[in-house]
């Protein structure tokens, strides 16, 4: 199955949240809103998704409303990764059967010391015999706990439905080798949209990158200009989001993402409890921070 369009840019959308903490549909101006600044989809239920606090039933309804409201031409990759291997292939096929048109599957870590590269080779291999949709293995070792490696993620491949990899190591040089290791079929996403340059620049083929719900222009600008031969532009795009970026991928995290999206006048709610919304005293550096970036519309920058 063709999985060319899975090397672009892709915000981790965050999940919305009517006040008494039920789900409600995304905002279409949002989505509309990541459309025009040339993005080529959105992740549903990835971490920055809060896809752990959502129960199997929400899941569906929210991967439901996001394909419902997505505008063409964004295309949906959905989170589906689960402790099981059976939850896993259950995960991914209901998204499938909603319109999920690639799932992102994070490994397994509860059972960490009796997973091993074999072991986590069967399960993703598993999947992917049984998955309708391309699938990415999906290495976030901030939530999992473990980091799996160059070696591992090698390992891990080789199966004509596991398209790619998101990496949010945060390891850019490891993108060279494994590039190298990989093949140009294979799609290398990054996960830190400061450092997007970085990334492709060591072989990745685009990213999966919670700042490119905030500035969805100049990350995929970043891209665009990078492949297009204007690296100084590229250079000059990144060199404008990179306080942003780091503030979320440092601290800020899905508080800060839901606090940023509603001062930009896409409000999604609260985190879901028990993780708390950002800090109060921290709103205007992180006000500050999105003026700087150039993303404050005039009107609610004053």
């Amino acid at each position: 199955m063709g999985v060319a369009w899975l090397r672009g840019v892709f915000p981790p959308i965050a999940t919305a949240f009517a006040p008494d903490g039920s789900l409600r549909p995304p905002p279409v101006a949002f989505l509309e809103h990541l459309r025009d600044g040339g993005l080529d989809g959105v992740v549903a239920l990835g971490s920055n998704g809060e896809a752990a606090q959502l129960t199997d039933e929400e899941r569906l309804q929210w991967i439901r409303s996001v394909r419902t409201a997505l505008p063409a031409p964004l295309r949906l990759i959905v989170g589906t990764g689960a402790e099981s291997t059976i939850a896993t292939v259950d995960r991914t096929r209901a998204a499938a059967a909603e319109g999920a048109e690639a799932a992102l599957v994070i490994a397994p870590s509860y059972f960490r010391a009796q997973l091993t590269a074999d072991t986590l080779r069967a399960h993703y291999h598993a999947v992917a015999d049984a998955s309708p949709i391309p699938i990415l293995i999906y290495n976030v070792p901030v939530h999992m706990g473990y980091d799996l490696g160059a070696e591992w993620i090698t390992r891990l491949t080789g199966h004509r439905n596991i398209a790619g990899l998101k990496d949010s190591s945060g390891d850019i040089p490891r993108l060279f080798g494994l590039r190298a290791r990989l093949g140009p079929d294979f799609v290398l996403l990054a996960g830190a949209g400061e450092k997007m340059v970085d990334a492709l620049a060591a072989g990745a083929d685009g990213a999966i990158a919670a700042l490119a719900n905030l500035a969805p222009a100049a990350t995929a600008g970043i891209r665009k200009a990078w492949f297009g031969g204007g690296a100084e532009e590229a250079w000059q795009l990144q060199r404008t989001v990179v306080p942003l970026g780091d503030a979320l991928t440092r601290g800020y995290g899905v508080p800060g993402l839901k606090a940023a999206l509603r001062m930009l006048g896409y409000d999604h709610g609260d985190p879901r409890p028990p993780l708390p919304p950002l800090p109060a005293e921290e709103l205007p550096n992180l006000r500050r921070l999105l003026e700087e970036a150039q993303l404050m519309p005039r009107a609610l920058a004053s």
